[in-house]
């Protein structure tokens, strides 16, 4: 199957995925990370905001590549699925920091969404949330569930802690643990999970109903992020 396939020949795209499946994807996250986390730490402002911008770019650019590249049909597919996913999250991250006043981006010289969220944004979430929906794919059964949420956790934990050192965005009057907000923990998890299911339900779907699941797991991320502050901070 042609890794351009058009909606509607998705079949097969949701069996589990191979050992050289998991494999190229742990090297090919493995190498850009390698590469864009020095150049991420080393510069700040507005060089730091464009770096971010062609790392975001260069990596939802590389992934279909490699995916025709290494022959592996189902990553462009669950590509499909999440970069829309990823460009919609702009939008709880607008609703943080408009309506909550929970969240505050730094200026970084570049485009914002809603002058709120830096447009780099729509192309960081994908990074882990592609990786965590492939490798949670791969697990039978209800434990797949279970681990996308609990390495979600990790992943996400990373993030937060990563977030004051690479100047992404600082937490404003939430309860905090080493500078990082607790809040949007569970939510994040919960976001993994959702995602591993709409996935699994919309694969062979027309990419027109895969758009409104990826809409529906933003809404039901935004829910939880809204009653986790509730309850959290």
């Amino acid at each position: 199957m042609a890794v351009g396939a058009g909606a509607g020949d998705n079949a097969g795209m949701i069996e589990s995925p191979s050992r050289a499946s998991l494999r190229d994807a742990l090297l090919f996250h493995a190498l850009f990370f390698a590469l864009a986390l020095p150049v991420a730490l080393s510069l700040d402002g507005k060089a730091l905001g464009r770096a971010l911008v062609w790392l975001a770019a260069i990596y939802n650019l590389a992934l279909p590549l490699a995916a025709r590249w290494r022959r592996h049909p189902q990553w462009y597919v669950l590509w499909t699925f999440l970069l829309p996913l990823s460009v919609t999250l702009t939008l709880p991250d607008w609703m943080l920091v408009k309506r909550m006043g929970v969240l505050v981006f730094p200026d970084h010289g570049v485009p914002k969404f809603a002058n709120v969220v830096p447009v780099y944004f729509a192309g960081l979430w994908i990074m882990l949330l592609w990786p965590l929906t492939l490798f949670a794919s791969a697990i039978k059964g209800r434990w797949s569930y279970l681990f996308a949420g609990t390495a979600a956790l990790v992943l996400f934990l990373a993030w937060e802690w990563a977030a004051a050192p690479l100047q992404l965005w600082e937490p404003r009057g939430v309860r905090t643990v080493a500078g990082m907000a607790i809040y949007p923990l569970l939510p994040e998890a919960l976001l993994a999970m959702a995602s591993l299911w709409m996935w699994r339900i919309t694969h062979e779907a027309p990419r027109w109903q895969k758009l409104l699941g990826a809409l529906a797991v933003m809404v039901f991320y935004t829910g939880a992020l809204s009653l986790a502050l509730l309850w959290i901070k």
